[in-house]
Order: C-alpha cells, then sequence, then structure tokens
C-alpha cells in the first residue's frame, strides 16, 4: 500500500461513525492504522512513494525543509537560462566600452556626448530597478523575464539602423528599462527554483558567475566584433542574444506565480522613480564642474522632493516600505552602497593609472583589468558550497576585506611599477574579494524574505549598488582632485578612501550579528 492510499484509508475510517463502538477500541484501532502508515512510508518502495524530506538545518530563525533529491536536469536548464538573462546585462555595458571610439568616429559626437550612451543606460536601468522588481511580484515572473529580454532586443535596433548618434542613445535607454526588468525577475525565478538554503546558494553562486563572465567576454567581443564588421554588429549580436534567451525562457522556465492582490500608487511609483533617476543623475554629475555641478545640486534637490512625496503618499507606489522593516534587506543595500562605491570607483581609476602614467593605449588597458572578471568568474563559481560550509555572512565579511586589500595594493604604484606588481596582484585579490561578496550578498538579501516579496527585495540591492556605483567615481574623482597637482598622488588618495570605506563595511558586517 502506498504512502497516499494509506493515509486517504486513515481519513476514512476516522470520518466513520460506527454506532456502538468501544473507545477503547477506536482508540486500538487508530494506534494501528498510525502504524501501518508509517511502516508503508518507511519501506519507500511502493510505486508512487515519495522521497522522505530531509531536515536542513542553517544559521537564521527557521529551519527549512528541502528534498535529498539533487536539482534536475529541467531545473539546471532554468538555471543557465537566467544565467544567460542576467549576464546580458553585464555584457551589454562592456561590448559597448570597445565600441564607442567607433562609434563616437562615425557620428563625429563628442565625448560628453558620447557619455550618454552609458549615462542614459544607467539612468534607465538603476530608475526601473524597483519597477522591475515590482512586476516580478505581481505578475507571472517568466513573462516580466521574457518582456524585459524582447526590450533589450528592441533598444538594439535604433543602434543598427541608427543614422545619428542619439538614436542609439535612444536605444541605450529601452535597453536599460529592459535589464531592468530582467534582473529582479531572474533573481526571484532562481529563489523560486531553489529552496532556502544551500541549493539557493550554489545556484546564485552560478548566477552572480555567469553576470561577471559576461563582463570580462563583452570586453573582449566588443572589441573583436568592432575590428571585424564595425560597432553595428555589436548591437546585432547583442539583440540577436537576447531573442534567443527569451526564447530560451520560454520554452524552459516555469511561469511562477504572482500576487495579484495589491494596487499599485501610479503617483507614488512615478515619484519613487523620480527619486532614484534624479539621485544618480545627480551622482554622476557630481565631478563635473561649473554648470554641471549645478545640475548636479538640482537634480539632488529634486531627488529628496520626489522621494518626500512618495514618503508622504505611503501606498504602494511600485515598492512595499514594509521590506525595510526586515533586517536583512536594510543592512544588505546599506552594505551593497559600500561595496560597489569601492569597487565601482577604484577600478575608474586603475585604466586611467595604467594610460595617464605607463603610456598603455585605451584598448591595451582594457585588457590589462580583465583578471579581475576572470578572478570573480572563478571564485563566484566556488562560493556556493563555502556558503553551505561557513555562512553567508562570514562570506560576506572575507570578500569585503579582501577587496579592500587588493585596492590597497594599488596604493603602492609608481611610475615605474612593474603590471604583475602591485596592479596585476590587486585585480586578482580583489576579483576574489568581489567573487566571494557578491553572491553572499544576494543570499542575505533575501534572507527572511516572503516568497510573493523576492523580486522587491532583490531589486532593493540591485538599486544600492547602482547608487554606490555612482558615488565611487565621483566622489572618488572629487577625493583625488584635492590631492594636488601630481596624478599619482590623487589616485592612492582615491585608492585609501575606497579602501578604507569597503573595509570599514566589512567589520560593520562582521560585528553586527542580528541584521541577519
Amino acid at each position: 500500500m502506498s504512502t497516499s492510499a494509506s493515509r486517504a484509508l486513515l481519513t476514512d475510517l476516522r470520518g466513520v461513525a460506527t454506532p456502538g463502538t468501544h473507545p477503547r477500541r477506536t482508540a486500538q484501532r487508530d494506534r494501528w492504522l498510525r502504524h501501518m502508515t508509517l511502516h508503508t512510508a518507511r519501506r519507500g518502495h511502493a510505486p508512487n512513494a515519495a522521497p522522505s524530506p530531509t531536515v536542513i538545518r542553517q544559521k537564521g530563525p527557521s529551519t527549512l525543509r528541502a528534498g535529498t533529491a539533487p536539482p534536475s536536469r529541467p531545473t539546471l536548464l532554468a538555471l543557465l537560462v537566467l544565467s544567460a538573462a542576467a549576464g546580458l546585462d553585464a555584457g551589454s555595458v562592456a561590448v559597448l566600452n570597445s565600441a564607442l571610439p567607433a562609434l563616437g568616429a562615425e557620428f563625429g559626437a563628442a565625448p560628453q556626448a558620447l557619455s550618454w550612451a552609458v549615462s542614459g543606460y544607467a539612468l534607465a536601468f538603476a530608475g526601473l530597478l524597483l519597477a522591475g522588481g515590482a512586476l516580478a511580484d505581481r505578475f507571472p515572473r517568466r513573462r516580466v523575464l521574457t518582456a524585459g529580454l524582447l526590450a533589450l532586443a528592441a533598444g538594439a535596433l535604433p543602434a543598427v539602423a541608427a543614422t545619428d548618434f542619439w538614436m542609439v542613445a535612444a536605444g541605450r535607454v529601452l535597453q536599460g528599462a529592459g535589464a531592468a526588468i530582467t534582473i529582479p525577475a531572474a533573481t526571484a525565478l532562481v529563489a523560486d527554483l531553489y529552496p532556502a538554503g544551500p541549493a539557493r546558494s550554489r545556484a546564485l553562486g552560478v548566477f552572480a558567475s555567469a553576470q561577471a563572465g559576461s563582463y570580462g567576454a563583452g570586453l573582449v567581443l566588443g572589441g573583436v566584433l568592432t575590428g571585424a564588421a564595425g560597432w553595428r554588429l555589436v548591437f546585432a549580436v547583442q539583440g540577436a542574444s537576447a531573442l534567443l534567451t527569451a526564447l530560451a525562457a520560454v520554452r524552459v522556465l516555469p511561469e511562477g506565480a504572482p500576487d495579484r492582490g495589491r494596487s499599485v500608487d501610479p503617483v507614488g511609483g512615478a515619484a519613487l522613480v523620480a527619486t532614484v533617476v534624479l539621485l544618480v543623475l545627480g551622482v554622476d554629475l557630481l565631478s563635473h564642474r561649473g554648470a554641471g555641478r549645478l545640475f548636479a545640486v538640482t537634480a539632488v534637490a529634486g531627488a529628496v522632493g520626489a522621494g518626500t512625496l512618495w514618503w508622504r503618499r505611503g501606498g504602494d507606489a511600485l515598492f512595499d516600505r514594509a521590506l525595510l522593516r526586515i533586517a536583512a534587506v536594510r543592512t544588505s543595500a546599506a552594505t551593497a552602497v559600500a561595496f560597489y562605491f569601492c569597487v565601482n570607483g577604484s577600478l575608474f581609476f586603475v585604466p586611467l593609472y595604467l594610460q595617464d602614467v605607463r603610456g598603455m593605449s585605451p584598448a591595451g588597458s582594457g585588457l590589462a583589468v580583465l583578471p579581475v572578471s576572470a578572478a570573480v568568474t572563478v571564485t563566484a563559481l566556488l562560493t556556493g558550497r563555502l556558503l553551505e560550509r561557513v555562512g553567508a555572512r562570514t562570506v560576506l565579511t572575507a570578500g569585503l576585506l579582501l577587496t579592500g586589500a587588493g585596492v590597497a595594493m594599488w596604493c603602492l604604484t609608481d611610475t615605474q611599477s612593474p603590471y604583475w606588481w602591485p596592479v596585476f596582484a590587486g585585480l586578482v585579490v580583489t576579483g576574489i574579494g568581489q567573487g566571494l561578496a557578491f553572491p553572499a550578498l544576494t543570499v542575505l538579501g533575501l534572507r527572511g524574505v516572503p516568497q510573493d516579496r523576492q523580486g522587491a527585495a532583490s531589486a532593493v540591492t540591485a538599486t544600492a549598488l547602482q547608487i554606490g556605483s555612482g558615488l565611487g567615481p565621483a566622489v572618488l574623482a572629487g577625493a583625488a582632485s584635492v590631492a594636488g597637482p601630481s596624478v599619482l598622488s590623487g589616485q592612492h588618495v582615491a585608492f585609501v578612501a575606497a579602501a578604507g570605506t569597503v573595509v570599514l563595511a566589512g567589520g560593520v558586517v562582521a560585528g553586527v550579528r542580528r541584521a541577519w
């Protein structure tokens, strides 16, 4: 008799009222039925008997139950599709860096105009991440992911057919919006496919590794494609890749169950989007002088006003403020800002050192920083098992401290330093730190979050990373400018500030045990 049949029989017999049955005999019958049910379940060779679940103990307030069987082949295939979708975001940023010089030469665009191809993408991505998270929690997540991938593909069309530079910039804005929809949905689907615990940690390690690897591959592929057939081929390949990934998502991924019971406050939602966009824009303009700095102050003031409006509305404006009451979400977001402040800010100066001080070409300096992507990719693949053994908070602390140590190595550079030391060594150590920190940060940012809020929670961490990414170059460039006329001295000041920030964050993470 199968387990399900035994349970059904037990239920049926208990539901039958037998007149005149003695209470003692009834108790004996119930004990016999319970014994038969447990005996049948333990045998485990009935045709439709399910494997017994194993209790997984993990750090945290609860004990989770998960099956002992390894992930099935369809689940692994779904993880590969989701990793490819996430990799398109990082890859689309990297390939453009290699194509920008050729693009500017064809249209005669000035460097300041060219920067909008990068900034337009970043503004749309950062501004709409929270909206993307809300969509992933309100609608079937596979459909949201597919819509984001199709937007990425559609954004490549104006660039391929561009007759002036601003068509390219418009396409990049659309691609940024598509990426903002894709990333939260992909992260939430990983959480749907893998239960909280070791399986999810390993899956998120693969997920983060794909993003890091795509960035490094994009730098190389962008240069190869541009050199072979021009910069338009870069966007054509990008669009085709997004379209193929969307088709694979439809075939492989589960639908995902949304929570349709919540309404949206459109005014509050618009205020929230404006807050993030103006804040990122203001931070980006801080490094400019003259009118640019005035625009930066105006944008930040506008962000404060829009944020105040959003907060006073109090409705469900694309983002549930109750998430901020979860300590893990708050702490992960604050750590993410400090983490990417250091990473993006310091890596902004490494190519400048290689070009301005050591005389490398732009292409050569781009290849010289590739070891950091390789180190992140390999480390993130291995981090999943490490998360299982020592815990996410310990891994995150180690990652932040290693990142700071790698950046601090660059303070030893001078005009005669060989590439292998300290530049290469610092890139490898920093990459290992990032490979540890990023998956751990993603895991911790989802801890304690209800399943129907996973998309919004992942968007909070991603938005914090974008804010830190914008703050780093702007603030550190200002710090470098006050160090005096020496370029190298200014870069050393920036490296010290970046390393100090992330090491301080690591110390806080190590000390604040109750946050996770």
